[in-house]
C-alpha cells in the first residue's frame, strides 16, 4: 500500500516527504491550467523540483465549467482538461479525483431529470481526456453537504456501471468521511470492490487520521478484505501539519498493518 496526503502547496510536500509519506495529492489548480505554458513554468518546475511525486490530482473541475445545468460547455471543458491533464501526466500523476462538487451540483430550479442525460456526456469528455493522457478517472462520492448529485458510494457505483462508462476505464474513489456523513455501510466496499482505484480517509471530524470518532479501523479491513491495494490519500483538516504528518502516517500504517491479522 502506498500512503499519502492531500495538500495544496509545495511547503506542504516537503513536511510530507520529510514525515514518510510515499506520495503527495495536489489540486488540478496547483498545474495553472487556466495559464499558458509560459506562465506556468515556474510553478510547474517547482513541483518537478519537490520531493514527492503528486500521483493523484483532485479538484479537478472548477465550477465555473459545470458539467450540468444551463451554462454546460463541452468544448470549453476539453480544452481546459487538455492542458490540466498534460501538465499532471508530466508530473507522475496516476489517478485524477472527479469530486468537483460546485461543477456538478444542478442548480436549483434546474430539471434533475435533464441535467442527468447531461452528466453523461460531460464525464464522458472528462473521460476521453484522462485516457489521452494516461491517467485513471475516479468518481469520488461526495455527501449532500457539498452537492447534490453522487451522494453516495452505491449511486455512483450505479452510474459507472449501468452509463457503461466503467467499461470504458472509469473508476471510484472511495472516502472514510463521506461515507461517515452519509451513514452509508462499509458493505458498500464489497459491492464496489472491482470499480475501487483510489481511496480518502479521515479521522474524526474530517481531522487527521488518528482522532477518534470514525470506523477507520472497520475501513481498512473492508479494503483488505476485498483486495484493494494502491493508494491512499489523508484528506484532512489538519491543526498542524508539521506537527501531526509522522504520528498520522505511523497510525495509517499501522492500521493497514493490522487488518492483515484480523
Amino acid at each position: 500500500m502506498r500512503f499519502g496526503c492531500c495538500v495544496g502547496s509545495r511547503e506542504q510536500i516537503d513536511i510530507l516527504a520529510r514525515a514518510g509519506f510515499d506520495f503527495c495529492e495536489l489540486p488540478a489548480a496547483s498545474v495553472m491550467p487556466f495559464e499558458d505554458d509560459h506562465a506556468a513554468l515556474g510553478v510547474l518546475r517547482a513541483l518537478e523540483s519537490a520531493p514527492l511525486r503528486p500521483e493523484s490530482f483532485n479538484v479537478l473541475v472548477p465550477a465555473k465549467l459545470p458539467l450540468v445545468g444551463p451554462h454546460v460547455d463541452l468544448v470549453a471543458l476539453a480544452s481546459y482538461l487538455r492542458t490540466a491533464f498534460r501538465r499532471m501526466a508530466s508530473l507522475g500523476a496516476q489517478i485524477a479525483v472527479l469530486g468537483s462538487g460546485g461543477a456538478r451540483k444542478i442548480p436549483d430550479g434546474f430539471s434533475r431529470e435533464f441535467a442527468m442525460t447531461q452528466m453523461p456526456d460531460s464525464v464522458a469528455v472528462i473521460l476521453d481526456e484522462a485516457h489521452r493522457s494516461g491517467i485513471t478517472l475516479a468518481l469520488e462520492h461526495l455527501n449532500r453537504g457539498e452537492t447534490n448529485t453522487f451522494n453516495s458510494v452505491a449511486e455512483s457505483y450505479d452510474f459507472l456501471a449501468t452509463g457503461q462508462l466503467a467499461a470504458k476505464g472509469m473508476r471510484i474513489l472511495v472516502d472514510l468521511f463521506h461515507l461517515e456523513v452519509e451513514h452509508e455501510s462499509l458493505e458498500v466496499v464489497t459491492t464496489a470492490a472491482p470499480l475501487i482505484a483510489h481511496v480518502h480517509v479521515a479521522g474524526g471530524g474530517r481531522r487527521a487520521p488518528d482522532v477518534a470518532g470514525y470506523d477507520y479501523a472497520g475501513f481498512m479491513r473492508a479494503l483488505r478484505k476485498v483486495g484493494y491495494n494502491a493508494r491512499i490519500s489523508a484528506e484532512c483538516s489538519w491543526e498542524n501539519l508539521e506537527a501531526q504528518a509522522e504520528g498520522s502516517l505511523a497510525y495509517m500504517r499501522k492500521c493497514w498493518e493490522e487488518s492483515e491479522r484480523e
